[in-house]
């Protein structure tokens, strides 16, 4: 008798837990249906045959998917610390440089000659900015040299 009660409240047990999950799943797919994503998946899902042979066969997305490739095996040779300085600095790089370049009008920058550089460094702004990029230079000339076996 008493087996039969343990055998009893584990499939109670199970019962509740199957119904819980069951629950959070419907409540998970009414969420994907509601923000549309549940049809696009369906889609995916339906015409992946068409999709992958249409992404196997761009040659725009196979060079892209090169690039991530190279890129994801830079980033295996950092450290967690490394990567998050360098995803810091690419977002404080990609923030600046769009908006200094949505401020410039390229037709109305004019050519510099030697002086005309020299008296741009006067400039604070001038100074941090090629300040940085010889930081980044300088480190990236030690990462190649170490990497390369180079003096």
């Amino acid at each position: 008798m008493a087996v039969v009660k343990k055998e009893e409240a584990a499939a109670a047990l199970l019962d509740e837990e199957a119904s819980k999950a069951l629950e959070s799943l419907v409540e998970t797919a009414i969420a994907l249906k509601r923000s549309g994503i549940l049809d696009m998946l369906r889609v995916i899902a339906e015409k992946s045959d068409e999709l992958l042979a249409l992404i196997g066969n761009d040659v725009p997305t196979q060079r892209a998917l090169g690039l991530a490739h190279a890129a994801q095996s830079g980033l295996a040779k950092l450290t967690p610390g490394e990567v998050l300085g360098a995803k810091n600095t690419v977002e404080l790089m990609t923030a600046c440089s769009l908006k200094a370049m949505a401020s410039t009008k390229p037709e109305e920058v004019k050519p510099k000659g030697l002086f005309g550089m020299l008296g741009a460094l006067r400039d604070k702004d001038v100074q941090v900015g090629l300040a940085f990029l010889l930081a980044i230079a300088k480190g990236l000339g030690a990462c190649i040299r170490s990497q390369t076996g180079k003096a």
